[in-house]
């Protein structure tokens, strides 16, 4: 049930991302809450690798105010929640996935359809990817 609703939140997020280019706050809000509720009813990671998750979504919500939003704040908080649900491992890996595979997507689009380099793509898609690759592919602890 609780990768469900992860996973839920990944799929809204991604269709609204894609669609205008936003993620919507209160599906991300009410997911973070329904995680920690799930956290405090099972307990199926500590609470320190929790933080350690929510701490990574923090550093790229800092990425985000550093670079003036080349990632975008939603994303940052994206992946906050996502840290709730995973954990600090398996968030990492989340990000590195996403990262690995928004990068490769610049790559077709640049090279393919003949985009910029300075051309956004919306980044959640490429989290909630990553985010079924993690959570059926196990992940680093067994997700």
């Amino acid at each position: 049930m609780e990768m469900a609703s992860l996973l839920g939140m990944l799929g809204i997020c991604s269709v609204t991302d894609i669609r205008k280019r936003e993620v919507g706050v209160v599906v991300v809000c009410l997911s973070g809450i329904l995680g920690v509720v799930y956290h405090i009813m099972y307990r199926r990671i500590s609470v320190y690798d929790m933080l350690g998750g929510l701490l990574i979504g923090v550093f790229v919500y800092l990425i985000a105010l550093l670079t003036r939003e080349k990632i975008g704040k939603g994303d940052a908080i994206v992946c906050m929640v996502t840290g709730i649900y995973l954990g600090f491992w398996n968030n990492l890996l989340l990000l590195w996935l996403s990262s690995l595979l928004a990068g490769l997507a610049g790559i077709v689009a640049m090279l393919v359809f003949r985009k910029k380099k300075t051309d956004t793509l919306p980044f959640v898609p490429f989290l909630s990817a990553a985010g079924l690759v993690v959570v059926f592919g196990g992940g680093v602890l067994g997700a």
